[in-house]
Order: structure tokens, then C-alpha cells, then sequence
């Protein structure tokens, strides 16, 4: 026999009670730690940072199994130590923070940490502009697959924010990434700026054969054509609890949200964030990795598969 429930609706959102901190024991490690904080105190939310070995120095020594062994135990020892020493010097938040020392590749290591600890929000350092790295930093691959929220911190997030920029593209994820964004601008008694950037010459403007050829006659894009755009996109949100105010651009995406940053001051990027494979990642490039790269404000964004979370 069959048992029938009733039909629950999902939450849209969660309150913010668990951020991990990825700490890598040096000034990205403090700053992800200290915009923790920053979120952890308004919404009383446990901290929890994690330190990953990467064993790599110690593969030479696959001879010496005995060595390998002594050697990351006594780095695991160590970290150990640095991190429960930085637990010790957070006085206001010491019960409310606990830390573990993993071993093994840091982006899979966050990932089965947020997951294991059912993690709202995963906040790290971002990462050096001079890394690279066929597959991404660390920092842009968790923006790219976790499923919770990621918070990457070029500076530490400012306790008293209150400019807070959401760029769009008017889809679902954007408006999910606004909605976030609302919230911590209420939150923080702050503002929001919306930023819509669109390309006036997209690809299919230029004919390649024959048979796209009558595609070239799609004219090209202006301001005014997203008007109706940017109507339906604000009517969906509950803006009128903050204050806001709307811009369009034209360009490179991330060119102009990096810029627009600056020029207004924000102390936080929303972004929403979308899938593809590692294929379409090496080709196409994303728009919020390149945010996230090269942008010296926090960047916040929010995965299409990922929970929103809210300080409510």
C-alpha cells in the first residue's frame, strides 16, 4: 500500500547558520576569514575554516612511504596548531568556531567539507593574478561547481558595507543572485546597483557562409531594446525595500562589470553563475570567473543548483 504525502514547497532560500573558510595560513586565508565574520556576526552563523595539505612535495618520496607518512603528519601537526591559534584570537566568535587540517587536493577537500557540514556559504581567498592553470584556481573552480554559495575575498569584506553591485543578464539565476543581493543590502542599511552589459555586435552579425548570410541583417543592440527587459527583470524583486538604481552598458561583460565596480565603490559583487562543461569553459572562458580574477572588491556568487541563503 501506497502512503500519500502532502505536497511541501521547498524553500527559495535558507537563514545563513554554517560558512566554511578555506585558510591558507597567509593574507588570503585572513581576509576570507575576517568577511566571514563580517556575515557570521549579523546572522549569528557557526564558522568552521579548513586548512588542505596538498602532498605534493611529498610525492618524491614514494620509495620512502615511512618518510611521506612522518612528513605530513608533522604538516598536518603544524597547521594544526596555526589554525587553532587563529581560533584562540577570535575572542568574540571562539564558540561559535571550530577548524579541521585535510589532506589532498583543496578544491575536492572544500567541497566534501561544505557538503559533509551542509555548509550555507563557502568563502576563500582570491586568487593570485599570476597563477595559472589549465582547469582554474582554486577559487574560480569552486565558483564553478559548488553548489553552495562561494564568497571570494581579494580584500576582506567591509563590517559597515553598503554598496553592493548586481550585475544581470535578466535570467532566473541573475534574479536569484538579486534577490541575495537585496537582502544583504537591507541587511547592512546599504544600496544596490543593478548593471546590465550586453555586446552590440554579437557573433552572428557576421556571416561565415552563405547560408548565414541573411543572418547578418539581425540589427544590432542598443540600450533602449532591454527597457522592457529590465521592467519584467525589477517588477520580480522586492527592490522597493532598499534603495537602487539600474545601469546599462555595452562592451565585454566582465571588462565593464570590473570597471563599474571601481567607479562606484562597491564593496561587494552578487553574481549569478551558470554550467558548462570543461570543454565550453576552455573555449568560451566565464564571465564570473574573469570577475572574480580580476576585480579587487569581494565577489558573492550564486550556483543555479546552490540554495540561496538569506539573514532571516
Amino acid at each position: 500500500m501506497l502512503l500519500k504525502h502532502p505536497y511541501r514547497e521547498c524553500p527559495s532560500k535558507r537563514r545563513l547558520q554554517r560558512i566554511i573558510v578555506g585558510h591558507d595560513l597567509k593574507n588570503g586565508g585572513r581576509a576570507a576569514l575576517e568577511s566571514a565574520l563580517a556575515l557570521a556576526r549579523r546572522s549569528d552563523a557557526a564558522t568552521r575554516l579548513v586548512h588542505v595539505i596538498e602532498p605534493r612535495a611529498d610525492a618524491l618520496h614514494f620509495a620512502r612511504p615511512k618518510c611521506r607518512r612522518v612528513s605530513i603528519e608533522e604538516r598536518v601537526t603544524q597547521s594544526g596548531a596555526d589554525i587553532e591559534r587563529i581560533v584562540q584570537s577570535q575572542h568574540d566568535c571562539r564558540r561559535r568556531m571550530d577548524y579541521e587540517v585535510r589532506v589532498g587536493n583543496p578544491f575536492f577537500e572544500l567541497v566534501l567539507a561544505a557538503c559533509a557540514w551542509h555548509a550555507d556559504l563557502v568563502v576563500i581567498g582570491a586568487p593570485s593574478s599570476h597563477f595559472t592553470h589549465l582547469f582554474g584556481t582554486t577559487a574560480e573552480r569552486l565558483v564553478r561547481k559548488s553548489s553552495a554559495p562561494v564568497l571570494v575575498t581579494a580584500r576582506k569584506l567591509n563590517p559597515l558595507a553598503k554598496r553592493f553591485l548586481v550585475p544581470t543578464d535578466f535570467s532566473p539565476g541573475a534574479r536569484q543572485a538579486a534577490e541575495v543581493g537585496i537582502d544583504l543590502a537591507k541587511n547592512f542599511g546599504g544600496q544596490i546597483f543593478f548593471l546590465h552589459v550586453f555586446d552590440p555586435t554579437p557573433w552572428y552579425t557576421n556571416p561565415w557562409d552563405e547560408e548565414s548570410v541573411s543572418l547578418a541583417a539581425v540589427p544590432e543592440l542598443s540600450a533602449d531594446d532591454v527597457q522592457n527587459d529590465w521592467a519584467s527583470f525589477l517588477r520580480s524583486l522586492p527592490a522597493s525595500s532598499v534603495p537602487w538604481q539600474s545601469r546599462t552598458e555595452e562592451g565585454c561583460p566582465s571588462d565593464a562589470i570590473v570597471k563599474y565596480s571601481e567607479a562606484v565603490g562597491s564593496d561587494l559583487i552578487i553574481m549569478g553563475t551558470g554550467r558548462r562543461s570543461v570543454l565550453e569553459h576552455m573555449l568560451l572562458g566565464r564571465i564570473a570567473e574573469t570577475v572574480v580574477r580580476r576585480s579587487s572588491s569581494p565577489v558573492l556568487t550564486i550556483g543555479p543548483e546552490g540554495l540561496p541563503f538569506s539573514f532571516r
